[in-house]
């Protein structure tokens, strides 16, 4: 009989690392050949951040790469305290309501009926939930049904911001990958093995996503089919974080709640700050438009690899900061936060970041002439039409 590989947890999450990496490298060429032979591509449109039909089901080599790591990692793990098929009913589900929706596209309705039925197996199966609200409030412990109740909602809350913050080229995995990494380093520390392996499995499929995400010459988005998938993943991270200190331990974090909220900053902070300024607008809060913050910083003549780069920064500095207010209380780190955001909500305008509008505009029109005049010109040649080969660089990036 063979020794499980928990008792050399090095061994395994090494493997869990490495092959995940290697599945998603490897099954990413083969999806975009076949999304090319399909036609199954994303179309360029007035809000869009690339002006060429681009292979947008990343998300089938993450969720192939999760599945297979997940299922070897299970048999060889032995880990009592979590099976590592509870997570997969409410993955699967997810995953095939946003490849339909990269396809099809469907009603945002049933999109949120499926990750409510997926979060809704997933706390059943597992009993993974926030049953405490730290003393906020004067409430300690929380009632079942409540309890249930709030913890569906940080699923669906976390999972539509990650979904929201994939707009341009590797902001979501790598933001991602901060998570990941942040939630990893923890439950490494605090003996939480399948904690542990499931960071490694996210770090090295997103890891092995981004090759292809920056490649000027096989891009590929994630699309709903990963960000969905992604962004449950990281939910779970964060209620099993805030569960385990619930009560008190040898690595015992008082704030853990807001800790959470820190890791996974930026989305959130701009999907509330979106959301409010279209209501503020008189708009629905799911009206699309260019006012994320990874739009503004584009729309400034920042390329897509810049404006990730910021953003992956401003999370891990965020991360590090909350880490050095843990030792505050519970209202004294939701203070902070809340302060954070109305910095953030101020700071992050428009009128304040975009400063070159006028530049970028013009130099986004003789890309979309091109996508829009390119079948036209193979039999009726406009030489004048076709952008200058500069300018196309820097809008592909």
């Amino acid at each position: 009989m063979l020794t499980p590989l928990s008792e050399y947890p090095w061994v395994l999450l090494s493997f869990v690392l490495l092959s995940s990496f290697l599945i998603t490298s490897a099954v990413i060429p083969a999806v975009i050949r076949v999304a090319r032979e399909k036609n199954l591509l994303a179309e360029p449109n007035n809000r869009s951040s690339h002006w060429q039909n681009t292979p947008s089901l990343g998300g089938v080599a993450i969720f192939a790469s999760i599945i297979i790591v997940f299922t070897v990692a299970a048999s060889w793990s032995n880990s009592s305290d979590f099976s590592f098929l509870q997570i997969l009913p409410a993955i699967v589900i997810l995953f095939f309501i946003g490849i339909k929706d990269d396809i099809l596209v469907i009603d945002p309705a049933k999109k949120l009926l499926a990750q409510l039925v997926a979060g809704a197996i997933f706390i059943a199966l597992t009993d993974i939930r926030i049953s405490s609200f730290y003393g906020m409030l004067g409430v300690h412990e929380l009632s079942y049904a409540f309890s249930f109740g709030i913890t569906l909602f940080v699923f669906v809350v976390v999972t539509n911001a990650y979904n929201l913050i994939d707009g341009i080229d590797g902001l979501a995995g790598c933001l991602g990958a901060v998570a990941a990494t942040a939630y990893g380093i923890y439950f490494t520390v605090t003996g939480v093995l399948w904690g542990t392996l499931l960071c490694a499995t996210l770090i090295g499929a997103l890891v092995g996503f981004l090759r292809f995400n920056f490649s000027k010459h096989h891009k590929i988005f994630m699309g709903d089919s990963g960000s969905l998938v992604v962004g449950f993943i990281l939910a779970v991270l964060s209620v099993k974080f805030i569960q385990f200190n619930e009560s008190p331990n040898t690595w015992y974090i008082g704030n853990a709640p807001t800790l959470a909220i820190a890791v996974l900053a930026v989305p959130l902070f701009d999907t509330l700050r979106v959301f409010s300024h279209r209501l503020m607008r008189g708009a629905s809060p799911f009206s699309p438009d260019r006012n994320h913050v990874h739009h503004l910083i584009i729309d400034n003549g920042n390329s897509h690899r810049r404006a990730t780069l910021y953003l992956s920064i401003a999370s891990g500095l965020i991360v590090l900061f909350s880490l050095f207010a843990a030792q505050y209380s519970i209202a004294s780190s939701l203070s902070i936060i809340v302060l954070v955001f109305a910095i953030y909500a101020v700071v992050v305008r428009r009128s304040l970041l975009v400063r070159h509008s006028k530049l970028f505009v013009q130099k986004r029109e003789p890309a979309k002439t091109r996508a829009i005049s390119e079948a036209p010109r193979e039999t009726t040649p406009t030489p004048t039409l076709q952008p200058r080969p500069a300018q196309a660089t820097s809008i592909s990036v």
